[in-house]
């Protein structure tokens, strides 16, 4: 059916043309505890929530840390791959990744963070954006759909419900 109105542009046509772009990755969950300390969930125990068992290069046994500018996961062995660089950290509001986890080939895409305190508690937005045009454009908007189940994680080890938002 994909031919079936040829003469319409397809999703990847657009994104190059007429300044269509495709849109960004946003989502948001909320957390019981103070900027600070969600902050600090995120960056330093990250290696304690993140699902590596499904979303990761080595997967189970493997471990992913903030380390020396760069987001890495490290296997069991030792090898280490790299998965975003820190282009911009102000703790404990914002980090800000060049990210290319799973698509080294590509361009990086831009996966901000950011920590907004309210009441009791701290609002944690995830938006990733920045896709490359064309074809590879789509390939990584395709590919970058789980935030919501990773922060579904981070907000568990964090004490909440999870249910990130889309």
């Amino acid at each position: 059916m994909d031919g079936l109105f040829s003469h319409a542009a397809s999703a990847n046509e657009r994104s190059s043309q007429d300044g269509y772009h495709l849109p960004e990755h946003r989502h948001t969950v909320n957390v019981p505890v103070s900027a600070d300390q969600a902050f600090e969930g995120f960056s330093e125990y990250i290696h304690l929530w993140w699902p590596v068992s499904k979303f990761s290069q080595f997967g189970q046994g493997s471990h992913v840390t903030f380390e020396r500018g760069s987001l890495l996961e490290e296997s069991e062995d030792g090898d280490q791959h790299l998965w975003g660089k820190i282009v911009h950290l102000e703790a404990p509001e914002t980090i800000v990744l060049d990210f290319t986890l799973g698509m080294e080939t590509a361009p990086p895409t831009h996966v901000s963070l950011e920590f907004h305190e309210q009441g009791s508690g701290t609002e944690v937005v995830l938006t990733h954006d920045g896709w490359a045009a064309g074809e590879i454009g789509q390939q990584q908007y395709d590919r970058y759909t789980d935030w919501p189940e990773v922060l579904e994680y981070y907000a568990r080890f964090m004490g909440a419900g999870g249910h990130a938002e889309r």
